[in-house]
């Protein structure tokens, strides 16, 4: 392989590595947040629930629904643990970001064929310990990194409802009516 050739091609898989890896540090900063929002929503519900039932503001049968929502809310993030969630994410961006580091420490000229497979298999190892990914999370990502580059045509068109439930379904695996 020529020098010109060899070298299009080790950037191009630097490139892709390095588009990847912010891809996927993206995608994970943004279910901590999800995750967070929702851990901190539960507890404003139950202390707000909390202090109205003990200063007895309001009458019965709102206590009551207060009850209902302090019990469900809590069950919720007990049950899918809304905190755990939220780290395990924390981990998976932060060595994302420090993979990206790596690869944008070596340069954008002194990097081998060692580098690069180096990058991969540590890109590979990460991504055997994540979670499955929500689909239409995936895409708001691409999107938002095609924005930053300045690559509006590479937008891909998000309808509202799946832009307000992708953090909860994937689309991929919802059934079509």
């Amino acid at each position: 392989m020529s020098d010109n050739i060899e070298h299009k091609y080790l950037w191009k898989r630097r490139h892709n590595a390095l588009e990847h890896v912010r891809l996927s540090a993206l995608y994970h900063h943004k279910r901590v947040r999800f995750f967070d929002l929702l851990d901190k929503s539960t507890k404003a519900i139950a202390v707000f629930g909390g202090s109205a039932a003990l200063w007895q503001l309001t009458s019965p049968q709102v206590i009551a629904w207060v009850a209902v929502a302090i019990t469900a809310t809590s069950t919720l993030a007990l049950v899918s643990g809304f905190t755990e969630r939220a780290r395990k994410h924390a981990d998976l961006a932060s060595s994302f970001r420090l993979l990206e580091g790596d690869i944008v420490g070596k340069g954008e000229r002194d990097f081998t064929e060692a580098d690069i497979n180096a990058w991969e298999s540590k890109l590979r190892n990460l991504e055997a310990t994540e979670p499955p990914a929500l689909s239409v999370l995936v895409i708001a990502c691409q999107n938002e990194l095609a924005i930053a580059a300045g690559q509006p045509d590479k937008v891909v068109r998000i309808s509202w409802l799946q832009r307000l439930t992708m953090n909860w379904l994937d689309w991929n695996r919802v059934p079509v009516c």
